[in-house]
């Protein structure tokens, strides 16, 4: 049932209708989920007064509580037109359509909610998430910070700005709000697994795993809670434990495709698995959410890939990514490859040799930042694994410190070396609390790539891994990957893969003549062909004494949240060199753009 919120009253006419009485016990009925008499008492009314608005309201209700969008939308509209100063009724119009993908419409409505009552918290906090899918995050916040305002008490308002800002990247502030919505509600389960999610986007998988276990103590048949149990035991290479909850919230839920994809990511996916069927059939389901069909179709093609039935692997994959293609563009996120091309000229012309020597001196010496790069997929995680295998390593994983800091510097022209110094001097002092005593602390984003030239300014000692692989192979790899929502939009589509290849790589070869820094370059393939000697060099370029651990890479334990959380505790194999060559026929559009053809 979706509630009609915290100080907002369902009803829109006075006790004095000579429909009360039929109206108070349909209600009791609403109330206690007992929908079948609510819903006959609420027709019963409309017969004798079809434009009763409270009737039509909360039948409104009852259709969305069963996801019948437009049936709730039409009712709630009626109301309105019978009432149209209900603010309670806007705000659920509102919800409706969110629910059925119209976001504009829906801000509209709970900004009509909020015309009426200004201090309608619940209005507030669902404007707030309608703007924050429409990509206007600073006003979503602001809109939700009003609602906590108004309404401290609500678990709902603070599991809203929780969702808003983990959105922002702002993991410890959402956690905070979590945390608040749970101490209101212990049983408000999005507020449990937006604490879960928080926790391990900000690299405490340990605490994330907790958080799993007491959310699950108290709600044992929560299917979602078990998925996300089943990726923490993932990224803390607990595999066993990992299939184990993942096959915990598949018996709760068939339908839970995210799962099904996490049990092919730890390898416990084969093509002759009965779960193939389901997948294939879920893929197909016009009437399954886009996002869940593309869910499915990852994993279907995974196993299908795995069991080499390459000719069905692909198609799984193309009809996944293809609807997983236009669920992000409905969402607003497009790759655009001319913009791309923009972003690496503005890049060229900002930083050449003149800009690196008017910045020398700048920033900190110090020599622990070490910055694994490259393009997705050519091995940052392999190669992060061997050099944290050494003792006076530590692998931060993916952080996006360079990204905020560059953000917050503001256009290269007006950098100075005391505001720079400042900004490295605390960028270095959160990276020494994650592990202190390390003698170098690895950030292993792929796409700070594109932040070299602030890289270079903040840590002129820094030292660069920048990874490669055969771009045919990356390609196809990115291809059967679904990421992250907002995350490599580009590998969606293989002409968009060759052109963010194509353009990485001229950025790249534009830091090899220009980047003031020191800098070494590890192939994939001659990495798997000669590992010791591959890993001796990398481990003599970090300045550090050998130790023999790092060739049992596969071994060592860490936290690694990456799609490659799996991969990189096997022993190395070479299966994946060449793997292109099997898909041949099929990449005709990302051959193109890479231009071998």
């Amino acid at each position: 049932m979706v509630p009609p919120g915290p100080g907002g009253t369902p009803f829109a006419m006075t006790a004095q209708d000579r429909h009360a009485a039929d109206l108070a016990a349909a209600w009791a009925h609403h109330r206690a989920g007992r929908l079948g008499p609510a819903e006959a008492l609420y027709r019963k009314i409309l017969q004798q007064a079809p434009r009763h608005a409270d009737a039509l309201h909360l039948s409104g209700l009852i259709a969305l509580s069963r996801g019948e969008t437009d049936r709730a939308i039409r009712l709630i509209g009626r109301a309105l037109d019978a009432a149209p100063g209900f603010a309670q009724g806007h705000s659920n119009l509102g919800n409706a359509l969110r629910q059925a993908g119209r976001l504009e419409a829906a801000a509209d409505a709970h900004r009509r909610a909020i015309a009426l009552r200004a201090d309608f918290a619940a209005a507030h906090a669902n404007l707030g998430l309608v703007l924050a899918e429409l990509g206007d995050l600073a006003a979503a916040e602001a809109s939700c910070r009003r609602a906590v305002a108004l309404d401290p008490r609500s678990a709902e308002a603070q599991g809203n700005l929780g969702n808003v800002l983990f959105w922002q990247h702002d993991h410890d502030a959402a956690a905070a709000f979590y945390r608040s919505a749970i101490a209101l509600d212990p049983d408000h389960p999005n507020a449990r697994r937006g604490l879960v999610a928080s926790l391990r986007a900000a690299g405490a998988v340990d605490a994330a795993q907790a958080a799993c276990e007491e959310a699950l103590a108290r709600t044992p048949d929560d299917a979602p809670l078990w998925n996300d149990l089943g990726r923490c035991r993932l990224a803390l290479g607990r595999f066993d434990a990992a299939a184990e909850a993942f096959g915990r919230a598949l018996a709760l839920d068939p339908g839970l495709a995210d799962a099904y994809r996490n049990l092919a990511a730890c390898g416990r996916l084969a093509a002759e698995d009965p779960a193939i069927a389901r997948l294939a059939e879920m893929a197909a389901r016009r009437g399954l959410a886009e996002e869940e069909r593309a869910t499915a179709g990852f994993a279907l093609g995974k196993a299908l890939d795995a069991a080499d039935r390459s000719d069905e692997a692909f198609a799984a994959y193309d009809a996944a990514n293809r609807l997983y293609r236009q669920v992000r563009a409905a969402a607003g996120d497009r790759f655009d490859p001319a913009a791309l091309t923009g972003a690496v000229d503005r890049l060229i012309a900002a930083f050449g040799p003149d800009r690196f020597a008017a910045l020398g001196g700048c920033g900190t010496l110090s020599e622990a930042p070490v910055f694994i790069l490259g393009l997705p997929r050519a091995g940052t995680s392999l190669v992060e694994q061997i050099a944290a295998s050494h003792s006076q390593v530590f692998g931060a994983g993916e952080l996006r410190v360079i990204g905020a800091a560059a953000a917050g510097l503001g256009p290269v022209e007006s950098w100075t070396a005391d505001r720079l110094g400042a900004v490295a001097e605390a960028q270095l002092a959160g990276l020494t609390r994650l592990a202190p005593g390390a003698s170098r602390i690895i950030d292993k984003l792929p796409d700070n790539i594109f932040q070299l030239g602030v890289i270079a300014a903040l840590y002129p000692a820094a030292r660069i891994v920048f990874c490669r692989r055969d771009p045919r192979d990356i390609g196809l790899s990115c291809y059967f990957q679904k990421f992250s929502a907002g995350a490599l939009t580009f590998s969606y589509d293989l002409a968009d893969i060759g052109w963010r290849i194509r353009e990485t790589e001229r950025l790249a070869a534009h830091w090899r003549r220009t980047l003031p820094l020191r800098w070494i370059e590890i192939e994939y393939e001659a990495l798997v062909a000669d590992l010791a000697t591959e890993s001796r060099r990398l481990i003599d370029f970090l300045g550090l004494d050998w130790e023999p651990a790092c060739l049992d890479f596969h071994r060592t334990e860490r936290v690694v949240q990456t799609a490659s959380a799996w991969q990189v505790r096997q022993p190395l194999y070479d299966r994946s060199i060449g793997r292109w060559q099997r898909y041949e026929r099929q990449l005709a559009p990302l051959l193109a753009a890479l231009g071998y053809s």
